[in-house]
């Protein structure tokens, strides 16, 4: 039996796509979490074999959160479900990893396509999503640790700050944000910030 977690903040959302995948050729046991931190957690136990993420949910940085999870669980099936159908935010999701982009505005019958393809193999995407994103694969580079130091450089935390939130030395943090800029291809925090806004979600 598949596992299905579904990370949406919004409950009418959860709903209808719990009754989408109650008709799936396979059967499936279906989770739900409404912040970033609950999908993490749940992600803790290992049993989950696809997560139906939404970018915009409390907690989830737009890309960013994606990025995190396929950096920290490799072997996890991610889709993203997004109100957003903005071309160049598909193709990025798709240059990182996941299996799938759903709409939103998807009927149930095209949910269902949707994760079968998924359950079978194979992608499912707009076919106007095969551009790839330069950023994205830079991002690709970075280690788990490296993501969430880029995520505490862009919130303006110092080093010694980012040390104690990691539980690392100060020196540690210095040595991986070297790492990232170089990977990066970036000078200063500065642009490390913006580089972290830029995987904001576009309303």
């Amino acid at each position: 039996m598949y596992q299905i977690l579904i990370a949406d903040d919004h409950p009418l959302f959860r709903t209808a796509l719990r009754g989408a995948l109650a008709e799936l050729k396979e059967p499936c046991n279906i989770s739900e979490c409404e912040t970033f931190d609950q999908v993490q957690e749940n992600l803790r136990s290992g049993d989950t074999d696809l997560l139906l993420l939404d970018l915009k949910m409390p907690g989830n940085n737009g890309l960013m959160g994606l990025m995190r999870i396929r950096s920290e669980h490799p072997q996890l099936a991610v889709a993203i479900v997004s109100a957003s159908e903005d071309q160049s935010v598909i193709g990025s999701i798709r240059t990182m990893g996941a299996l799938g982009f759903i709409p939103k505005a998807s009927s149930p019958a095209e949910i269902r396509t949707a994760v079968e393809h998924i359950f079978s193999g194979r992608i499912s995407f707009p076919e106007f999503s095969h551009t790839k994103s330069d950023l994205a694969e830079k991002l690709r580079q970075l280690t788990p640790q490296q993501l969430r130091v880029l995520q505490f450089i862009a919130e303006g935390a110092l080093n010694k700050q980012i040390a104690y939130a990691l539980n690392i030395k100060e020196t540690t943090v210095k040595s991986h944000i070297s790492d990232i800029f170089r990977k990066l291809n970036i000078n200063n925090r500065t642009q490390a910030a913006l580089i972290v806004q830029e995987l904001a979600i576009p309303d």
